[in-house]
C-alpha cells in the first residue's frame, strides 16, 4: 500500500529493502511514518496529534492520509481475522518474523 501510495503522489519509494529484511527502507519521512503509525495505536491524544502534524509537515496532507487509511485498514483486517479464529500457517508466521525482527515491529505488544 505505501508503494502504491507513493506512486500516486508521485514519490518514489524502495521498497526493495524491506523485501530482503534489510530494513533500510528508502523513504526519507520513515521515521516520522514509524511515529504516526505507533502512535495510531496508542491511546494518547497528543501524542498522535504530534506525530501527524510531523508527518504532514515532512510528506504533506495527502500522504497523511494515505498512511491513517492505511493504519485503518491493518486495524480492520486483524479485527476482522481475529474475530473469526483465523491463524497463519506456521510457515509464513516463520517467513515473516525475519521481516519483522529486521524492523523491530516483532518487539510490538498487543494490546489484546
Amino acid at each position: 500500500m505505501l508503494s502504491w501510495s507513493g506512486t500516486e503522489q508521485g514519490i518514489e519509494i524502495d521498497l526493495a529493502n524491506v523485501q530482503t529484511a534489510t530494513g533500510g527502507v528508502s523513504v526519507s519521512f520513515a521515521q516520522q511514518l514509524v511515529d504516526f503509525a505507533t502512535a495510531a495505536t496508542e491511546f494518547d491524544l497528543t501524542v498522535l496529534a504530534k506525530s501527524r502534524d510531523q508527518l504532514i509537515s515532512v510528506a504533506g496532507v495527502a500522504i497523511t492520509i494515505d498512511a491513517a487509511a492505511v493504519i485503518a485498514n491493518f486495524e480492520m483486517m486483524t479485527r476482522l481475522a481475529d474475530s473469526t479464529g483465523a491463524r497463519m500457517q506456521t510457515e509464513v508466521v516463520a517467513d515473516r518474523l525475519v521481516v519483522a525482527q529486521a524492523m523491530g515491529v516483532d518487539k510490538v505488544v498487543s494490546r489484546r
